[in-house]
């Protein structure tokens, strides 16, 4: 696929939690090698779409379709040759070594024996490399810091293979310098690899600098969608929040955005 095509498409979705209303007919469309950032406020529907374009969940009406491909049709195994996903973080149990967790990542392809083969292990180290994370390779994930274990999991979906990512909430609990450094690997790796990436993201100024698309929600439904610089002002923000939104620039002339309280 070339930059600009079709990847996914989200075509009136609806899913409700019994009888709450979670996602009300929310269409949008992402093109391949795009980094696209889902904005709103808490509980308006951001992780459960996620799970929708995943196929995780089902929405009551509409459908996801990834290169023509409709999601409810196709099988796990398929959906994740296509689609990988990095959660907000991953519970591990057992004492696995950051190279075990990537390795795990890759089962789809392993064959029936499950069992990774010598070039599974080199790709595994080549991906920790390319992220500059290989010295954490014998570590084990439990005893990272929130920071090394994201940058884990990101390494995870890489070594899965596929061209979308989606990521909930990737910067959340990391300082500062730690959300920079993740988002601008999120950055770098779509752009060098050509993925079409979605995430989830508090923070509209991240988004702002970090993506090209922009998607906000609130309650449920699409307020605005469309590139970073058609989209990104305060009209769209002040809608999407429900409150009043100051917009400023830096000296490089970068857009950033503040709250104005009433006092």
């Amino acid at each position: 696929m070339r930059p600009g095509d079709e990847a996914l498409t989200a075509e009136a979705l609806c899913f409700n939690y019994r009888e709450r209303e979670i996602l009300r007919k929310v269409s949008f469309q992402v093109n391949h090698g795009e980094l696209c950032g889902l904005l709103g406020p808490n509980g308006s529907g951001k992780t459960t779409l996620l799970k929708c374009l995943n196929g995780l969940l089902s929405p009551r009406s509409g459908r996801v379709t990834v290169q023509g491909r409709e999601i409810a049709k196709l099988p796990r195994e398929e959906i994740a040759r296509r689609i990988a996903v990095v959660p907000q973080e991953l519970n591990i149990v057992f004492a696995f070594s950051v190279l075990q967790m990537v390795l795990m990542a890759g089962s789809v392809r392993f064959g029936l024996a499950g069992i990774p083969k010598m070039k599974d292990r080199h790709q595994a180290t080549e991906v920790l490399e390319e992220l500059n994370i290989q010295h954490l390779a014998p570590r084990r994930y439990n005893e990272l810091s929130g920071g090394e274990k994201q940058m884990v999991l990101i390494a995870r979906a890489l070594f899965q293979g596929t061209g979308i990512l989606l990521l909930d909430e990737p910067t959340s609990h990391l300082d500062f310098k730690r959300q920079h450094t993740v988002l601008e690997c999120i950055r770098r790796i779509t752009l060098e690899k050509g993925l079409t990436t979605i995430m989830t993201l508090h923070d509209p100024n991240a988004a702002g600098v970090y993506c090209d698309r922009l998607i906000m929600l609130n309650q449920g439904r699409v307020r605005y969608q469309g590139l970073r610089d058609e989209v990104f002002h305060v009209e769209s923000l002040e809608s999407t929040y429900d409150m009043k939104i100051h917009m400023g620039r830096t000296d490089s002339g970068a857009s950033y955005v503040t709250p104005v309280y009433e006092i």
